[in-house]
């Protein structure tokens, strides 16, 4: 029977010139082309950017009109929408934020990310908060939440989460312990991995500090999210986890692919790019 599950890979961003160039795009790609290139290799991606500022529409028209069908997008939601307002965001900027991504991109739209600071602490105040977020927005976009900060592993959280199917990000940083799958697969829609690495002085075009151990534990825990039928698995890398996010993801393709694993089929590769290594 086929896996009701499907896996998709991709970089947190993809416009990180020159360090890609020969290493992932071929030589004497510009920035303008960088999009056009990268869903040639990947066919998902998660927009970073959107954190510190919201796009023009002429930007999310672009975009929308290189992605192709059979692929997925997600984005952050500003940070002042968001993490300035303790996840109390205004009514009309957020929902028209939330809408232009829902108009343009349709199915196409992985998750909208929400990310929160370690600083945002499990309070009554702010739990109260999620609650809110959670009633008011999850119905009508698809979210997820990623809470950095240990005191938000409770089970009165994810059954919250889990009511309105929103995901809770699962993460390797270093202040939160290892999950189990069920800290944070709440949501049988959807589940959202990212590998951030810790941001201490690595470049971007090759693997630096190689994590086979870590790989391999995240593709038992999604082995886990498949044998639970959890219907889209969204797996982000950044550079940081291991130096070169797309050598990470080839390598996690592969290794999943030999597990049988039902990832969304993608090359590693933009067309015609020489194998580096």
């Amino acid at each position: 029977m086929a896996s009701a599950s499907r896996i998709w890979l991709g970089t947190a961003g993809w416009s990180y010139l020159p360090d890609w160039a020969g290493s992932f795009y071929p030589a004497g790609t510009s920035a303008s082309e960088t999009l056009a290139r990268y869903v040639e290799a990947f066919r998902f991606v998660e927009v970073d950017s959107t954190f510190y500022a919201a796009p023009a529409p002429t930007t999310l028209d672009r975009w929308a009109s290189l992605l192709p069908v059979e692929s997925r997008i997600s984005f952050k939601a500003p940070k002042e929408l968001v993490q300035d307002t303790a996840l109390s965001p205004p009514e009309v900027p957020f929902g028209n934020f939330c809408g232009a991504l829902r108009d343009r991109f349709g199915e196409r739209l992985g998750r909208i990310v929400v990310q929160m600071p370690p600083a945002f602490l499990r309070t009554p105040m702010n739990h109260e908060a999620i609650a809110r977020f959670v009633a008011r927005w999850a119905s009508e976009f698809p979210l997820a939440i990623e809470l950095r900060h240990v005191s938000w592993r409770r089970a009165a959280v994810l059954d919250l989460l889990r009511a309105h199917s929103v995901p809770l990000v699962g993460h390797d940083l270093r202040d939160v312990p290892n999950l189990d799958r069920a800290s944070f697969n709440t949501s049988s829609k959807a589940a959202y991995i990212r590998l951030i690495g810790q941001h201490d002085g690595i470049s971007k075009d090759r693997i630096q500090r190689g994590q086979p151990e870590a790989r391999s534990w995240w593709i038992d825990r999604i082995g886990e999210l498949v044998d639970a039928a959890v219907r889209d698995i969204y797996v982000v890398a950044n550079n940081h986890f291991e130096g070169h996010a797309p050598e990470t993801l080839r390598v996690m393709m592969r290794d999943l692919g030999a597990a049988g694993m039902p990832v969304v089929t993608s090359s590693g590769w933009p067309d015609g790019q020489v194998r580096m290594f």
